[in-house]
């Protein structure tokens, strides 16, 4: 399935062929509401940064962090998290605490020219006439059309078709949840405390 066809299935779906200038907000609508929920670390990547001061800026395509590496006299270091920058006071300190602030990321204690690297889970990408893909709808192709249709009953006021359609969404979007989670866990392991 690709963006298309998905557009197509939501009519055919809905039995309505008078709804098509408004089938991309409704898939627009679903993808917001599927796109926090989900935290796909399968797509995880990273990426180098360099501080400006203790600043520096995130990725466009950033979703979610997974963790901050520094490397400081030939080691390396992940960074542990700051919850209220403003009541970290060493300034002479090496590099080991970070807090976002104004859609960057501080890292206390660095100086300009820090290399850091993110590790991150990328924003799915929304579907459009030029992305006719990306992971959600690759993975959970039913999960799409239904959060799609969900907007679309919601539109045409189909109270019945709206109360059936979330039951389904949510019963998916928890499957689709185990099945990210099942992906993350090596399957043959020895449990390591």
């Amino acid at each position: 399935m690709n963006y298309t066809t998905l557009q197509a299935e939501i009519a055919s779906y809905l039995h309505r062929g008078d709804l098509g200038s408004k089938i991309p907000t409704f898939i627009g609508l679903a993808e917001a509401f599927l796109f926090r929920e989900l935290n796909v670390k399968e797509v995880q990547t990273s990426s180098t940064l360099t501080t400006a001061g203790e600043y520096a800026s995130l990725p466009a395509d950033f979703g979610s962090l997974s963790k901050i590496e520094v490397t400081v006299g030939g080691k390396t270091y992940a960074l542990d998290y700051q919850s209220d920058p403003q009541r970290y006071t060493d300034p002479d300190a090496y590099p080991h605490k970070f807090a976002f602030e104004n859609g960057q990321i501080r890292v206390f204690g660095a100086g300009t020219g820090t290399s850091l690297t993110l590790y991150y889970v990328p924003k799915i990408e929304a579907l459009s006439v030029s992305n006719t893909t990306n992971w959600l709808l690759d993975n959970a192709q039913d999960l799409y059309l239904f959060a799609c249709c969900l907007e679309g009953a919601r539109y045409i006021r189909a109270g019945d078709l709206v109360q059936s359609l979330t039951t389904m969404v949510s019963d998916k979007l928890e499957a689709l949840k185990r099945y990210i989670e099942r992906k993350e866990q090596p399957a043959n392991s020895s449990l390591q405390i």
